[in-house]
């Protein structure tokens, strides 16, 4: 399902990241709702001990949604932490498929069994 960056789009956002952990059986915790030039942020706490924030926005008028993860204060997104070949695997794609894909390959990085593999 297609994301936009309003009330329902940034719910399923959220929804779809309680449920990919409630399914594979990891304790997660929405934190911290936010905003930043004109992007939504829901701010998670995975397992008590790594911490990522799932955004959507604009960037020249098309709605991307972009998965962040905490390292010390800032946040990073996968390039960043990763190879190129391997970040090229993460979706800009705002959603909810988009946002499954990119939970899974953030569990894939930290070591845990995705819900899909289970």
């Amino acid at each position: 399902m297609k994301l936009n960056n309003d009330d329902t789009g940034q719910n399923l956002i959220r929804n779809t990241v309680l449920n990919h952990y409630k399914c594979a059986g990891i304790v997660v915790s929405l934190f911290l709702i936010s905003d930043e030039h004109q992007w939504h942020y829901e701010h998670f706490l995975l397992d008590r001990k790594h911490v990522f924030r799932y955004g959507i926005g604009k960037d020249r008028e098309i709605t991307l949604a972009t998965l962040e993860l905490g390292i010390g204060p800032h946040y990073f997104g996968p390039s960043d932490f990763l190879d190129y070949q391997n970040s090229q695997r993460f979706s800009i794609e705002a959603s909810t498929n988009a946002v499954e894909q990119n939970l899974n390959l953030l569990d894939e990085f930290l070591g845990y069994q995705s819900a899909k593999n289970q």
